[in-house]
């Protein structure tokens, strides 16, 4: 899904402050209207406000010299002129600078993610991975940043997800992405959940995002969908998920905190999940067909209806040549 070029430029001085224009004189306040519609969901605890680090005094000393003057405004960052800063001053600043862009052109404090956070970031994305080289299906991002016309605001979903990716962000010329991912995920601590994702929320349902998932660290998944107005679902470490994203997958919450080695034994997920036997790994072969038989369930098919392959040891997987040449069952949909 992507948003056609146009609407608000970085250098547009008359973009007033809190809005977005929306073309003529009108100007659309997004963030605060659609947070509007999900406050109910904060106070209610599953969104957990806590105190985030904000921007001082002492920071301004680290922006380049080519950048306008600007002062502390509530804890961000903002240009002394009342001017909205833009993506052209935000590409001045240095690569380990911790900060986005919002809206309202201002840059907000966006603190450098902790070995453990990156740890599951690295699961998550290795999962995706792994089911988008098996079925030959779309590819996942690491934390590269999206920019999104015609809105102004960078954002650094932690692993993204694209059915249709470009070709031309293989390039090593391009420095974001500028599609809307077909699935965002951002992870964050069960005590760090504040403001910052309540804004994000509320860009993606305004902005269209499909799906997007919050991951709390040793805690849960909470998923949303963009024809939902609120939360659809929350699953607990234990418990399995799936989405159409991607079919014929099911994900427990407990792999993206300790990634399961016994998946990458799993070569397809559908229309037929597909468990290579590896000789020389009887115990990690073993659990990948518990997992597979786990999944399989999950989709209501019958316990262990899951087709073996076996690895021939320094020949890598082999596949035998009538499951080469016989023609695959047909699809089956695997979505709840």
């Amino acid at each position: 899904m992507e948003i056609p070029d146009g609407g608000v430029s970085g250098k547009d001085e008359s973009s007033k402050a809190g809005g977005i224009s929306g073309g003529g004189d009108s100007e659309v306040n997004l963030v605060p209207n659609a947070l509007h519609e999900y406050g109910k969901v904060a106070m209610s605890g599953l969104l957990h406000v806590s105190p985030e680090r904000d921007f001082t005094q002492e920071d301004l000393a680290d922006l380049p010299g080519a950048f306008p003057p600007c002062v502390i405004r509530d804890g961000k960052i903002a240009r002394a002129d009342g001017l909205p800063l833009g993506w052209e001053h935000y590409d001045l600043l240095d690569e380990g600078f911790p900060a986005t862009l919002t809206e309202d052109g201002e840059l907000q404090m966006s603190p450098r993610p902790t070995p453990a956070h990156e740890e599951k970031a690295a699961n998550l994305f290795t999962l995706l991975k792994h089911f988008s080289t098996c079925q030959r299906a779309g590819k996942a991002y690491l934390g590269p940043e999206l920019r999104i016309r015609p809105y102004r605001r960078t954002l650094v979903p932690d692993v993204m997800f694209f059915k249709n990716p470009k070709p031309e962000w293989k390039q090593e010329s391009v420095t974001h992405i500028d599609q809307i991912p077909d699935l965002a995920v951002e992870i964050v601590s069960p005590s760090n959940v504040g403001k910052k994702w309540e804004d994000n929320l509320a860009f993606y349902h305004e902005a269209g995002f499909p799906e997007f998932w919050l991951v709390q660290l040793g805690s849960n998944v909470q998923i949303w969908r963009a024809a939902e107005p609120k939360m659809n679902s929350v699953y607990k470490p234990g418990e399995l998920f799936s989405t159409p994203l991607f079919p014929g997958l099911a994900i427990d919450p407990a792999w993206i905190l300790d990634y399961p080695d016994e998946i990458n034994l799993i070569r397809k997920f559908t229309p037929q999940i597909r468990v290579l036997r590896d000789p020389d790994e009887p115990q990690l072969t073993k659990r990948a067909r518990k997992m597979a038989a786990r999944i399989a369930e999950h989709f209501g098919e019958r316990h262990g209806s899951h087709r073996e392959l076996k690895r021939q040891p320094d020949r890598g997987p082999a596949i035998p040549r009538q499951a080469r040449t016989r023609q695959e069952e047909p699809g089956r949909e695997h979505e709840r």
